[in-house]
Parts: C-alpha cells; structure tokens; sequence
C-alpha cells in the first residue's frame, strides 16, 4: 500500500496545480488532494491473495472552473492504469469559497 502513495504522489510531481495526502495547508486556490478508500483481493487462489484492487479518491478544488484540471487528472490516470468508476456532484464549499470534485479511480494490482 506504501508503493500506492509513492505512485500517486510521483505520477502528480510536476503538476500544475499543489497534489497532496488527504489535506492541503497551502495558500494557493487551486489544489488536489487524494485518500485511498478501500483496498481489497481481487483475485485469491489457493487461500493466497493474487491481485488486490486500489481505489483512491481525487479531490479537485478551484475557486473557479476547473473542468480542465479534471480533464488532465483523467488523462494521468489513465496514463497510469487507473480506471475512473465513479465521481460526486459538483460542489461548492461555503466555508472555503472553493469549488469541489472527487473523482473515484480503481487499479487492480498483482500481488
């Protein structure tokens, strides 16, 4: 599970906007945060686990539109083998002023 958050954290280094574990304490107005939600055998044979399935959540905030970092999210994602299998309604924060995504992505891992 370690490697999930190096890979996460890695494949979001030169991103445009902050990427961060789950909370984000800079100042800037648009940034991503992300949190594995669930982690469980994919496939078991012979009482051992062969592949586990990673589902990570990415959270997108803007104060404006940010249709376009979802779009490049999307496209890192994919570049890494993650699926998208869900995402929220669009929201705005009322206590933060910033518009708000989460977006689901699974990825199935041999063990």
């Amino acid at each position: 599970m370690k490697n999930d958050y190096l890979l996460i954290k890695s494949i979001f280094e030169d991103f445009e906007v902050p990427v961060e574990f789950i909370r984000y304490v800079g100042k800037e107005k648009k940034y991503i945060t992300y949190s594995f939600i669930d982690d469980r055998p994919g496939i078991v044979a012979d009482d051992k686990e062969v592949s586990s399935i990673a589902n990570v959540d990415i959270d997108i905030f803007s104060d404006g539109n940010y249709l376009d970092l979802e779009d490049k999210v999307e496209a890192i994602m994919i570049q890494n083998n993650f699926i998208r299998v869900g995402s929220s309604p669009d929201m705005y924060e009322e206590d933060t002023g910033l518009y708000h995504k989460t977006i689901e992505y699974e990825k199935e891992r041999i063990r």
